[in-house]
């Protein structure tokens, strides 16, 4: 009998959207970035995904043609600007 291999191709990070609304870097907009989580390393983008001013403008950006996405809503803890996030 043959003992099964360990997968050697690379993790796939796992990415999320989070909504900003009314960021200092962006004051009176909402703002969507996403970030990437990596063998327990959080990374997210350095630029933006878009910069809109609606809600609903960042939630069409977020999910474009996927279906897959779910919107976890936010932490207590999260940053107070952020609005919801998307998995």
């Amino acid at each position: 009998m043959t003992k099964p291999t360990a997968d050697k191709s690379p993790p796939t990070p796992v990415s999320m959207w989070a909504i900003y609304e009314n960021p200092t870097d962006y004051p009176g907009k909402f703002v969507v970035r996403e970030w990437r989580s990596l063998g327990g390393v959080v990374q997210f983008a350095k630029d933006p995904l878009c910069v809109v001013d609606t809600l609903q403008q960042a939630r069409a950006a977020v999910i474009g043609n996927r279906r897959d996405l779910l919107n976890i809503g936010r932490a207590p803890s999260d940053d107070p600007v952020i609005v919801e996030v998307w998995l």
